[in-house]
């Protein structure tokens, strides 16, 4: 990723840059199952700077409001970036932290996005029921992103001990079927249904990921969980 600069140097370029953070994030937060089931992080990195791409260098007319949003946007980013969740989340005097932009840029693309990063600060303090309220304000309709906050909120509802609610999401995280986002999620999902002894459920869900994302990252690695879950029914 290159190196982000403040979106008041930048003219008329997307101010968002930090999303790669947010995205980044997102796609760290599997790490839950059993320790015969290994994470398969490898790849990640590839698939998320591709949404990530794709995502920013869609154009747009950026209003003044719109500016001075990603402007304060760009600082409490900062400090998300070096874990300093609190700060990020509250500010100080010298910058507005992402609960105020929430409230004085809510209807912005920045304090749309603001609303996405409180979320992850909650969840990465362990304040999951405050993660999902936050996460669930986040109303982007974009065929990448949005799914992958419905992967954190599932995610949180993991940590939360409801299953049933994680597994929802990550069923609604799964269904934008397309090849980057789809099989992340895919496989997600099968893990929970292995962790809940939904061994069936989990056969079926690593079977569609072979079947539908071969030459994924993920799916190229589906034929052990597939065996996984058949010694496990």
């Amino acid at each position: 990723m290159s190196e982000l600069k403040n979106p008041q140097e930048q003219g008329t370029e997307n101010p968002l840059e930090g999303l790669d953070n947010v995205e980044n994030e997102l796609n760290r937060s599997a790490e839950f199952v059993e320790k015969n089931i290994k994470p398969l992080a490898i790849g990640v990195a590839a698939v998320v700077a591709v949404i990530i791409a794709i995502f920013l260098y869609r154009s747009y007319v950026l209003e003044p409001r719109e500016q001075e949003a990603a402007a304060s946007l760009y600082k409490a980013e900062g400090f998300f970036a070096r874990d300093s969740f609190q700060l990020a989340l509250e500010g100080d005097e010298s910058m507005m932290g992402f609960l105020n932009i929430i409230d004085e840029y809510g209807s912005t693309d920045a304090g749309k996005v603001a609303k996405a990063y409180a979320g992850l600060c909650y969840k990465n303090m362990g304040e999951y029921e405050k993660a999902i309220d936050y996460l669930k304000g986040f109303d982007r309709d974009d065929k990448m992103l949005t799914p992958t906050i419905k992967g954190a909120i599932g995610d949180c509802y993991l940590e939360l001990d409801k299953a049933d609610k994680a597994i929802d999401f990550y069923k609604k995280a799964a269904s934008a079927d397309n090849e980057f986002v789809t099989p992340i999620y895919l496989h997600r999902l099968g893990e929970t249904y292995l962790k809940e002894g939904k061994a069936a459920e989990a056969l079926k869900t690593f079977e569609e990921l072979k079947k539908k994302y071969p030459n994924s990252f993920i799916g190229s690695d589906a034929d052990k969980f597939i065996e996984l879950a058949k010694s496990s029914k």
